[in-house]
């Protein structure tokens, strides 16, 4: 099995690298304008390390992806960004989505990694989860350093193991009702700060663009990511837990065009599909029915919104399409 050259990529192998191709290459691009807009220095460092790191898994991804025989994706390129631009965003954003890009990032190769069964590839994945884990460990240790990284509130050492004594534990409508428990806690968290990243990401970018379609996706995006964000903050307020504060002020004035319009909507769309993965991967943990019900019917809204932004990328050409299997018929 460790003959590389007589294997060939399995569908999860090729759709990994793939995509991940994909989503490095576009990443490239954001991680460029951020760094050059930041004037911030130790900011400036991290976007430095982060690009470098882009660039090393790209060039691998790419060398794999030819041995193999599949056409690159063609991607973005220089007119797709302005670096003449004035900032868009400031430096505590720009910090705190690099925070959220790595996370994802852990995501990803994480996953990318329990589905590799080629010596080479899992040996791949393993080096791109290890940059993941540098990257991670540096955007957190310059967030504290800043004193601006929001921690998740402590809770009560209990006093002895508990077992659940009562079904009730899984109410969250009638009768009695529990308080969330810390993976539920944990997991509402995560998404609440992608929500937050992606609210202040679309206002910024609405600014920016001229299309009066697009003005409008964006708009109807960032209305149900804002709903989302007030609906879910409701349990932390249930249960007397702080609420973390959104990035909108963060926005500059500036409403010169920064990105083109299909890296904007490419991103977006993106998100909304780490955000669909974000709550079926908390759904798996919750066991309180209103919990379940509000998990539930934020992954339909968000697979309606998710597809609306699809479909404008394939009416426009604007998006490849990943390699998938042949058709018999």
């Amino acid at each position: 099995m460790s003959n590389q050259n007589t294997i060939s990529l399995t569908a999860s192998e090729l759709g990994y690298l793939w995509t991940g191709y994909s989503i490095n290459e576009m990443s490239i691009w954001y991680l460029t304008i951020f760094r050059e807009q930041s004037n911030d220095e130790d900011i400036k460092n991290l976007y430095r390390f982060a690009i470098q790191s882009t660039i090393d898994m790209l060039l691998t991804r790419k060398e794999i992806l030819t041995n193999e025989g599949y056409p690159i994706p063609v991607g973005f390129c220089e007119t797709d960004i302005d670096e003449s631009s004035p900032p868009l965003f400031t430096n505590r954003y720009m910090l705190n989505y690099l925070h959220n890009a790595a996370r994802l990032g852990l995501d990803f190769h994480s996953k990318s990694l329990a589905l590799a069964t080629r010596v080479d590839i899992c040996l791949y994945h393993k080096d791109c989860l290890t940059s993941a884990i540098q990257l991670y460990d540096r955007v957190v240790d310059l967030l504290l350093t800043k004193g601006i990284y929001l921690r998740t509130p402590t809770l009560p050492t209990p006093i002895s193991p508990e077992d659940i004594q009562k079904t009730s534990y899984l109410n969250g409508w009638f009768g009695e009702t529990r308080p969330m428990n810390s993976m539920e806690i944990a997991n509402l968290y995560s998404l609440l700060d992608l929500l937050i990243m992606m609210e202040t990401l679309i206002t910024g970018f609405v600014q920016t663009t001229k299309n009066e379609e697009i003005i409008e996706l964006f708009h109807e995006g960032v209305k149900i990511v804002k709903k989302q964000y007030n609906i879910l903050s409701e349990f932390l307020k249930e249960d007397e837990l702080p609420i973390p504060p959104t990035y909108s002020a963060e926005i500059t004035n500036s409403k010169k065009r920064v990105f083109s319009d299909r890296i904007m909507v490419s991103h977006i769309a993106g998100l909304f599909g780490s955000l669909l993965s974000q709550y079926g991967f908390s759904l798996g943990s919750v066991m309180k029915h209103d919990l379940v019900a509000a998990y539930t019917t934020q992954i339909v809204k968000t697979g309606v919104i998710s597809e609306k932004y699809t479909k404008f990328l394939i009416e426009r050409e604007w998006l490849e399409k990943v390699p998938g299997a042949i058709s018999r018929k």
